[in-house]
């Protein structure tokens, strides 16, 4: 007995497949009645720009500091934005994101604390503003008055994209 090559192989026929049961013929009874599955509700409708970037409202139970660095770290921004972001948030209020105006960080504060350059610090921010992460204000009174300050801010479709996951993942406490 040989081993068989290549060519023999293709010598044999191809197995045949079981045959598949015919469909049974629509009756007239089911043409009749709407034997269709209901539709599936609706989406909420997408949320617009100016809204998805607008500052979220968190509820009691939530706190500003856990989510914010939840969702910074979910965040697709590059990483330099992210760093950004994690420094900026511990020298905010933990419970409202604000940063007093006697601790403003400069781009080179920043920058050293970091380890980017001003530059990189710089479209840090821009990309931290532009997506929502980043509010500017101006001061209206005080010493200070008219003086740009920064506060941080959890964008209102991260907030509900946070919110789904947690529900997804929300264990079961009583279960223990």
């Amino acid at each position: 007995m040989s081993i068989p090559s290549p060519a023999d192989l293709a010598r044999r026929p191809a197995p045949k497949l079981p045959a598949r049961p015919a469909r049974p013929a629509p009756t007239a009874t089911a043409a009749t009645t709407d034997s269709r599955p209901p539709l599936p509700p609706r989406p909420k409708p997408a949320l617009t720009a100016e809204e998805a970037i607008a500052p979220g409202k968190l509820t009691k139970k939530e706190h500003f500091r856990r989510t914010f660095l939840f969702g910074l770290r979910a965040s697709r921004m590059h990483a330099h934005a992210r760093l950004v972001g994690h420094d900026l948030m511990w020298r905010a209020a933990h419970a409202t994101g604000r940063i007093a105006p006697n601790q403003q960080p400069s781009l080179e504060t920043l920058a050293a604390a970091t380890g980017l350059s001003t530059g990189q610090v710089d479209v840090a921010l821009a990309t931290l503003h532009s997506r929502g992460w980043l509010q500017y204000r101006a001061l209206r009174e005080g010493p200070r008055a008219g003086v740009r300050v920064m506060s941080l801010a959890i964008p209102a479709a991260v907030l509900e994209h946070i919110r789904a996951s947690r529900t997804e993942q929300a264990p079961d406490r009583r279960a223990r």
